[in-house]
């Protein structure tokens, strides 16, 4: 039987910090299903999500403020349960693009919820145009429940993007 936990690590970027939290989980005995990496100014912060035995779970563990204390890092780790498929919903990709401004993933995020989409996955990023102008990217991988009117929630969607002067794009998500 496996058992999973998540860690969550911060702290001032070192090039070394992945490799170490790898080979932790490799050394104690777990295995690495997914994992993100995000330098953000002159900070890192990595999420992992691993699987293991009872035992090789709990080494991890075991290890972690050791790690947390050498590498400098704010550590925090939590156990789980893998997640089941939903087989009642739909995956759909939502693709954003947006002169910057305050608000918008507050916005569609409080739009979904009010639509009862659950969101699955979200990453956001601004950046400079080659005009120098301050763009907003998101990508939100949502489930729409079974049922859901598809061209209502489009056309709903779609709308609040138009009033918020937003480019956007709703498309059902590829397999990988």
């Amino acid at each position: 039987m496996h058992n999973f936990l998540i860690i969550n690590a911060a702290g001032q970027y070192q090039s070394e910090i992945l490799n170490e939290l790898s080979r932790a989980c490799t050394q104690c005995g777990c295995n690495i299903l997914t994992s993100k990496m995000n330098v953000l100014g002159r900070e890192i912060i990595i999420t992992l999500f691993v699987s293991g035995n009872w035992g090789a779970i709990a080494k991890m563990e075991a290890a972690l403020p050791s790690l947390e204390q050498r590498l400098g890092l704010t550590l925090m780790a939590r156990r789980t349960s893998e997640s089941l498929p939903n087989y009642n919903s739909m995956s759909y990709t939502i693709q954003v693009q947006a002169i910057d401004k305050p608000g918008i993933l507050n916005g569609i995020s409080e739009l979904l919820h009010r639509l009862s989409i659950p969101i699955e996955e979200m990453s956001a990023h601004t950046y400079l145009s080659h005009t120098n102008t301050r763009m907003t990217s998101l990508t939100f991988k949502i489930n729409v429940p079974e049922g859901t009117h598809l061209a209502s929630l489009r056309e709903r969607f779609m709308a609040y993007c138009d009033d918020q002067n937003l480019e956007v794009f709703l498309e059902p998500s590829r397999s990988t």
